[in-house]
């Protein structure tokens, strides 16, 4: 009998062996996977030379980039404070001689400086609107591209959060039947299995009820791994949500500094054209006054000259005419008719080889456009106030006879309202470095000479007057060596 106790003592001791650990709460193959997932997760991807490269190239690209257009927001800030000093210090000499009379060449001058100041400003914040409008045009598709990235970002974050309110609820259930099964064993105390297998009446009890017990128990385990599994799941999907959110939240900041850049921008373009229109205002108003003072001047003094604030635009146009009409002269190289001898040739043809100089500084050698007038009102290569004058001014009663400066071929003769007024060219050959060399009588009163005619030195060409952009009656006269224009003072006698 004790035998036979004794043997059934080892076959219960065996069977709960068996038993035992599926209560036992050691996932060791969990463990592992968790360790093996961790060390994937924070293992960074691998990175080849290429990859290293093109990143490289690109940073430095931006870098580049971004120094470029640093510089150039320098250069063009520099612009605006070297203006604004120089319009600053105009104003203030004009203020000082407000006091004295204002029909002066000093005042008309400093008016003038202060225009042209006025000119640079309008230009650098014209140049600055430009800058930033290329800046806005880069920025805006940036907004754009971010917005319905954004807006994908969001509708991932909204999916993502629902799936796992999902997976939290499926969990709660999983959970609570689990919670529900400890709350049993905790009440059926710890030594239940034990008493339920010794109470047995015989082994056919002690199997059967055995049997019982392991399948509660396996069912237990199980119920505890898929606590643990779904809890993995969720751990994992609230990272991946985590994740998108700070995503979200950091394109959203970028997006709202884009935007806030944009509204800076927009304000300073903004700002500029109003400074633009209101210094536009000025101008007009400043350009009235220097004017109508130059002319009180000039007519006072009889030192006429050129209203010094025309049109831009125009100057430019009829620039773009002469040095059109310079580029396209036939050279003495191209035609040469030695039969000719000294007649004059009056087919429209631009040059000929007995009508100008050939590569000879004699063509150099010229005398006054309006003889007995040699006084200067206005030099070369600027005005009193600094700005631009491409000839020398000889003032001269209206009606005087305006000579060619040197023998040559008429090359243009034109009437304008503007400009020049009624000026005309003439053509006289090359110099000894085989340059052309072409001169020009401007704000006659009449021309008397046609295109294609021949004309010699000292031949009156046209009637001094006051034609075009001028204060009173004299004579514009220029010289230009290959369509630029030099000082005639120094080719005069």
């Amino acid at each position: 009998m004790k035998i036979r106790f004794l043997s059934l003592l080892m076959v219960i001791a065996i069977l709960i062996a068996s038993v035992l650990p599926y209560y036992a709460y050691a996932d060791d193959d969990t463990t592992a996977d968790d360790t093996t997932t961790t060390t994937e997760a924070s293992e960074p991807p691998a990175q080849t030379p290429e990859t290293t490269t093109k990143a490289g190239s690109e940073s430095t690209t931006a870098d580049d980039s971004q120094k470029k257009k640093e510089d150039a927001e320098k250069s063009l800030a520099d612009k605006k404070a070297e203006i604004e000093a120089d319009l600053a210090a105009a104003v203030e000499k004009l203020e000082s001689l407000e006091g004295e009379s204002k029909v002066t060449q000093e005042y008309i001058d400093a008016l003038d400086q202060k225009i042209g100041y006025m000119n640079e400003q309008l230009t650098v914040l014209e140049e600055e609107n430009t800058q930033i409008q290329d800046e806005i045009n880069v920025l805006i598709p940036l907004i754009d591209e971010n917005e319905t990235e954004l807006e994908t970002l969001a509708e991932q974050v909204a999916e993502a959060t629902a799936e796992l309110d999902g997976l939290k609820e499926e969990f709660q259930a999983t959970y609570e039947a689990y919670c529900f099964r400890l709350r049993v064993m905790y009440i059926s105390g710890e030594y239940n299995i034990l008493s339920a297998l010794l109470t047995s009446n015989d082994l056919s009890s002690f199997l059967t009820r055995f049997e019982m017990i392991r399948s509660v128990s396996k069912s237990d385990t199980e119920l505890l791994k898929e606590v643990n599994s779904e809890m993995e799941v969720i751990v994992t999907k609230q990272d991946g949500l985590n994740e998108r959110v700070a995503l979200f939240q950091a394109k959203d900041d970028e997006l709202t500094a884009q935007k806030e850049e944009l509204e800076a921008k927009q304000a300073i373009i903004d700002a500029n054209k109003q400074i633009i229109a209101d210094d536009k205002v000025a101008l007009a108003s400043d350009r009235a006054e220097s004017d109508a003072l130059l002319a009180k001047l000039t007519s006072m003094n009889q030192q006429y000259t050129e209203f010094r604030n025309e049109d831009d635009e125009l100057i430019a146009q009829v620039e773009g005419e002469i040095q059109a009409l310079i580029s396209g002269i036939k050279s003495p190289d191209e035609i040469v008719i030695p039969e000719l001898g000294d007649r004059t040739i009056k087919d429209g043809g631009a040059s000929t080889a007995v009508d100008v100089y050939h590569g000879s500084n004699a063509v150099m050698s010229m005398c006054y456009p309006v003889p007995g007038y040699y006084s200067i009102s206005a030099g070369f290569p600027n005005y009193s106030s600094g700005k631009y004058h491409g000839g020398i001014d000889f003032p001269c009663p209206s009606g005087s006879d305006v000579v060619a400066a040197q023998k040559g071929i008429v090359i243009t003769v034109k009437r304008l309202n503007y400009s020049y007024g009624y000026y005309v060219m003439i053509y006289h050959g090359t110099d000894a470095q085989g340059r052309s060399v072409v001169t020009l009588y401007a704000h006659n009163s009449s021309i008397l000479v046609s295109v294609g005619e021949s004309v010699y030195r000292g031949e009156t060409i046209a009637k001094s007057g006051s034609t075009g952009n001028s204060t009173g009656p004299h004579s514009h006269f220029e010289i230009r060596v290959a369509g630029t224009r030099i000082n005639p003072t120094n080719y005069l006698a």
